[in-house]
């Protein structure tokens, strides 16, 4: 089998409206949860929080909503799609009606007409009528939750990218099973282990943040690849399902390490942008740890992006840091782009300082593109001579795409090191 790439699952579970049962009579509520799994393989954290992984758990996605169910009634009364359709009228309506909501209506009836048993033809069906990349994703998500491994076997097999999707489908409903098989891929998936554990542990969050939580710290501490995403992959299901405010209470609960960096690194993005203050408030307190840079640096980049002069007050008052740092550099590197002359003035009432070198550093980059001989002035007023030199040669880059010429001629007496200007004519170079 060729390999196949697999995409990272962004949170599908939401869209997907799976209403088959597999001729269970037990209720939504017991479905929902059981002690029953077996957790052979897991670490004592999940197997306090297993699923069940009994006959016919796979099936049992969601409880139905009457209430939801009457509102589709209504919807379809209005749009005129009829109850009791076969699936081919189905799939008719789902891509060739011209009204868009009943083609989402009859998508969504397809999905519940699914079966184990019918699930493989009505995707070739569907395939040939041409579903999107939503309707691609959901329609693999509910197989992988209603067939689980069988679904997982069909996706192996086949050439499209429907694997890491299955798995995550497969996971929502039956982690237990998904993690074991994660655990003994076939050797021609070894490659792809660490993508699919990623999708796993999206599939999991879908269901239960907490357990996720505990499983992506598992899977991190056997050696998975891309560790930092397993986590990254919970937090947007934190902030997808609940407040900036309650998904950093969520981060500021996680043990103390690069993990937590990255979940603090995407958390602050959104709660920076709800709230600059409260967020500089929460990073703040981690101000010291090397964990938390890329927040500190994200807070203030985004607080400066609207009150350049209140971000950068608070970068002050934190204790030196990378991340401080990298906050001032951003600052710069949007407010040179709003109010130049402002941020100007600021840079020259800054002492000589590391975090001065980082904002002229940031101010002469962005302001390359308006005025690169203004920039490279500035630039040349960089104390650490290797900052110097990385802001000279990016800010020369941007110059010689405006004017090679004169790029040219200012290089002949920049002072710039052979490899530097040879970054600069060589603009997509990447300069380190």
């Amino acid at each position: 089998m060729n390999t196949k790439r697999v995409a990272l699952h962004l949170g599908w579970a939401a869209a997907v409206v799976v209403a088959y049962q597999a001729g269970s009579s037990r209720s939504p509520d017991q479905d929902a949860i059981s002690g029953d799994a077996d957790t052979s393989g897991a670490d004592s954290r999940l197997s306090s929080r297993s699923f069940d992984s009994g006959p016919g758990a796979s099936a049992r996605l969601t409880e139905r909503n009457p209430a939801s169910r009457a509102d589709r009634s209504e919807l379809a009364k209005l749009f005129g799609t009829a109850e009791g359709l076969g699936v081919d009228a189905l799939s008719l309506k789902a891509f060739k009606d011209p009204n868009p909501i009943v083609r989402r209506l009859a998508f969504s009836r397809l999905l519940e007409s699914m079966t184990p048993e019918n699930a493989a033809s009505m995707r070739e069906q569907l395939k040939e009528l041409g579903m999107d990349d939503n309707e691609w994703r959901d329609f693999h998500y509910a197989w992988g939750a209603m067939s689980g491994q069988e679904a997982f076997d069909f996706a192996m097999a086949s050439d499209e990218e429907d694997l890491a999707i299955t798995m995550s489908g497969w996971a929502a409903a039956n982690p237990t099973a998904a993690l074991s098989m994660l655990k003994n891929l076939p050797e021609d998936l070894a490659g792809q282990r660490g993508e699919l554990a990623a999708s796993l542990v999206a599939g999991v969050a879908d269901h239960d943040l907490g357990m996720a939580t505990d499983l992506a710290f598992q899977l991190a501490g056997e050696g998975y690849e891309n560790s930092e995403q397993l986590i990254r992959t919970v937090a947007n299901e934190a902030l997808r399902t609940t407040s900036p405010q309650e998904a950093a209470a969520w981060v500021s609960s996680l043990e103390d390490g690069d993990m937590k960096g990255a979940a603090m690194d995407r958390i602050a993005n959104s709660y920076a942008n709800a709230d600059p203050e409260e967020a500089a408030q929460w990073v703040s307190q981690y101000a010291d740890e090397s964990f938390a840079q890329r927040a500190i640096a994200e807070v203030g980049e985004e607080w400066g992006e609207r009150a350049p002069e209140a971000a950068l007050g608070w970068l002050s008052d934190l204790p030196a840091s990378d991340g401080q740092k990298s906050g001032f550099s951003s600052v710069f590197g949007d407010w040179e782009d709003s109010n130049p002359v402002a941020a100007s003035e600021y840079l020259a009432s800054m002492p000589p300082s590391p975090q001065r070198d980082a904002a002229v550093s940031g101010f002469a980059r962005g302001y390359a593109w308006q005025d690169p001989e203004a920039a490279i002035a500035w630039a040349q007023d960089i104390s650490d001579p290797s900052l110097r030199e990385r802001s000279l040669t990016q800010v020369g880059q941007a110059y010689y795409r405006r004017n090679p010429d004169a790029a040219r001629a200012w290089l002949e007496q920049s002072g710039l090191s052979a490899e530097a200007q040879q970054a600069v004519t060589s603009p997509r170079r990447r300069w380190r």
